[in-house]
């Protein structure tokens, strides 16, 4: 009876430390009441594990069914791939499985193993959550494993399985001599500085793709006030002729005044009314760098021979900062206005369409535009910047393209 309580207790400690090590790397889901659960769910899912365990004689068996036990513990209470459930599952148990075999070799070594087990089997569950304490003091935080790549994912993947597949025949390969025994013994240990050292080793990949890509907003946020001045200066330009083309219509309407031509006055002064109207602001979302963007890229467009149609919303509301508001509008109009320019040079209709408008709790950016020919999609500098906007407020960036139209959208 003795026997059956510590084994519960042992899995208690086990499963505790489990959800532990998930939740240094893994954001939660909401799953509901059932997310506090989660700790009853995996201890009673192990414990299951543990005595269908006693049915079979393979230890290969046993450790696939803990390890798919804690993936399907992952997918059900976490957001995380099936690379990063299948990768920290196996990171778990070969640290968990370490830790054991680095005792089980102890007590080979002792005088007395049968004594000595019941003893050394608490202390390695203990050196187990300390590894656990480790992992989490060196982990920061990092959750944006998009960064990873599918050939990086796959060599990190190597280690765990490695690992385990070592374990596997250090117990099977079990051997009386005490040189084997030490070999072994060194071997667990080093294991399990290795697979530490991979986790730090993922750290640091993070970190650099993080200084990359704030190196590459610093930049376009240098290119994005450079283009504001410029814009700035167009606008500048612009007013002052269209100041003058004001000044000769208000001239030529007090000539006709002076006529009594009142008619033809007042038909002037409507089409100046409307003229100025448009220049001041086509487009109205009460938000004042929304409105100085789109208005900037509107007459931009305009004086191109290039159309925009808008729908938006009220962006009152809007959480980015002025430096993503601008990285986000001007990168997908520019590049839209550069791709109409050249279908208008051809003769074809150049229409912008965009829709900027808050939906359901999220912000909704998209543009579509003609092309003249279907765009080879790459990560130039405007779209990864536009990408990395979207990642910072865990949103979604596609872009889509044939031989007709482009196509972007972007939701936050």
């Amino acid at each position: 009876m003795g026997r059956w309580i510590f084994s519960f207790c042992i899995i208690a400690i086990e499963t505790w430390g489990s959800v532990y090590f998930f939740e240094t790397f893994l954001k939660k889901t909401d799953v509901g009441r059932l997310g506090k659960c989660r700790y009853v769910v995996l201890y009673f899912a192990d414990m299951v594990v543990a005595l269908l365990g006693g049915h079979f004689d393979l230890m290969g068996i046993k450790v696939m069914l803990i390890i798919l036990v804690s993936i399907t513990f992952c997918t059900v209470f976490y957001e995380a791939g099936w690379k990063q459930r299948i990768f920290f599952s196996g990171l778990n148990y070969a640290l968990l499985f370490l830790t054991d075999l680095f005792f089980l070799q102890i007590e080979n070594m002792s005088i007395s193993p049968n004594v000595v087990l019941t003893f050394l089997l608490l202390p390695s569950k203990m050196l187990w959550l300390c590894l656990v304490f480790i992992v989490r003091k060196i982990w920061k935080g990092q959750n944006n494993y998009g960064e990873l790549s599918r050939k990086e994912w796959l060599k990190f993947s190597m280690i765990p399985l490695l690992t385990v597949a070592s374990m596997l025949l250090m117990f099977f390969c079990n051997s009386a001599e005490a040189k084997v025994q030490t070999a072994y013994l060194f071997l667990s240990v080093g294991l399990i500085f290795i697979n530490i050292f991979v986790i730090e080793l993922m750290q640091g990949i993070l970190e650099k793709e993080d200084l990359l890509r704030e190196s590459a907003l610093a930049g376009q946020k240098k290119e994005s006030q450079l283009a504001h001045y410029r814009d700035m200066q167009a606008v500048y330009e612009r007013q002052g002729r269209k100041m003058h083309d004001y000044k000769n219509q208000i001239r030529t309407m007090q000539a006709l005044l002076k006529k009594g031509d009142t008619q033809a006055a007042a038909a002037l002064a409507e089409r100046l009314t409307e003229s100025i109207s448009v220049e001041m602001a086509a487009v109205n979302t009460n938000h004042p760098v929304v409105d100085a963007v789109l208005n900037q890229k509107f007459h931009a467009a305009r004086e191109q021979g290039v159309s925009m149609t808008f729908r938006v919303g009220d962006m009152g509301g809007l959480r980015l900062n002025e430096e993503e508001t601008v990285i986000l509008l001007s990168n997908l109009l520019d590049n839209a206005i550069h791709e109409c320019v050249k279908a208008a040079r051809q003769g074809r209709k150049a229409v912008i369409h965009v829709k900027l408008v808050q939906e359901g709790g999220k912000l909704i950016f998209s543009v579509r535009n003609p092309v003249v020919e279907k765009v080879q999609v790459t990560e130039g500098t405007g779209l990864s910047n536009v990408k990395a906007v979207a990642d910072k407020y865990g949103g979604d960036f596609a872009v889509s393209c044939d031989a007709e139209k482009f196509q972007a959208v972007v939701m936050l």
